[in-house]
């Protein structure tokens, strides 16, 4: 058997981007509002509904982006790996965009 001999072991790390959506929120704890960014992405079959909010990372991460784009296939990993200690902030995904700058995602529902 080969490296890969099931195919889902193999890209269990990988999420097609098959919808972006965008909404206008209030920001936390002050005036205004920012733009808070929804995916729906596939991987293993299973649809995840997601949220990505650059704004609320600003401090934390101020590289971060939701700069996912439809049609797209980027890499994640489980962002709750008590072991590592460079996670940055906390969420649920933590993934690559296209120009390497990190992108968290919360999960907010699976099918």
């Amino acid at each position: 058997m080969g490296a890969c001999a099931i195919l889902i072991s193999c890209n269990n790390n990988k999420y097609e981007v098959i919808e972006r959506s965008e909404k206008e929120v209030p920001n936390f704890m002050a005036s205004g509002t920012h733009d808070e960014v929804h995916y729906v992405l596939l991987n293993g079959g299973h649809k995840f509904y997601v949220t990505c909010n650059w704004k609320d990372l600003s401090n934390l991460d101020p590289t971060a982006t939701c700069a996912f784009r439809p049609l797209r296939t980027y890499e994640c990993s489980l962002n709750n790996d008590p072991k590592k200690t460079d996670l940055g902030p906390l969420s649920d995904l933590k993934c690559k965009d296209d120009e390497g700058h990190n992108v968290y995602l919360y999960v907010d529902k699976k099918n």
